[in-house]
C-alpha cells in the first residue's frame, strides 16, 4: 500500500535545483543555478527551510554581531532565505502547508507558504504558487533529494 504524502515527505531534504518560470522562460532561482538548501520536516509537525547562494562571501569581521558595513550585512541577506515553524498536509490536494514562525524575510512570518508536491523516482518537487520579486511573478520549483542517512 502507498505511504501517505505525510509519510512520504518526513524527514531532511537536499536541494538539488531550483528554478523559475519569469514570463514562460524557465531560468534558474534568484540564488543562482548551484544555490544550496536543507529542508526538514519533522514527524512532530515542525519544519525548517534554509537556501542560500552557494557562493556567499564571507563577512571581512570575525565578530559574531556581523559587520557594521551596510552594504555588506545587505549583500548576505540578499543571498540567503530561511524559516521555519508548523506543517500540514493536503493529502487531496498534494500540497504542503508552511506554516512560518520565523523568517529572514519579516513579510513571510505569520503566512501560510503553500507548495505543490509531486515524487519524480526518489525525488521530491515542491512548487510555489507564483511569487513577487523585483516586480516581476514567477513561480519556482524546487526539486530535492532526500538526505543519505548518517
Amino acid at each position: 500500500m502507498a505511504s501517505s504524502l505525510r509519510e512520504r515527505i518526513l524527514g531532511t531534504w537536499l536541494l538539488r535545483s531550483w528554478v523559475r518560470t519569469l514570463d514562460g522562460v524557465e531560468e534558474p532561482g534568484p540564488f543562482g543555478p548551484d544555490a544550496v538548501g536543507q529542508l526538514i520536516y519533522s514527524p512532530d509537525g515542525h519544519m525548517t527551510g534554509h537556501l542560500m547562494r552557494r557562493a556567499r562571501g564571507r563577512f571581512a569581521t570575525e565578530d559574531v554581531a556581523g559587520p557594521e558595513d551596510p552594504l555588506e550585512r545587505a549583500a548576505a541577506f540578499d543571498g540567503y532565505l530561511g524559516y521555519c515553524g508548523r506543517y500540514e498536509v493536503d493529502e487531496a490536494g498534494a500540497l504542503v502547508l508552511h506554516r512560518v514562525a520565523l523568517s529572514s524575510n519579516p513579510n513571510w512570518t505569520g503566512t501560510v507558504q503553500k507548495r505543490l508536491v509531486e515524487f519524480i523516482g526518489a525525488r521530491m518537487k515542491l512548487t510555489t504558487p507564483p511569487l513577487v520579486r523585483h516586480g516581476r511573478t514567477a513561480a519556482s520549483v524546487l526539486l530535492w533529494e532526500r538526505a543519505p542517512a548518517p
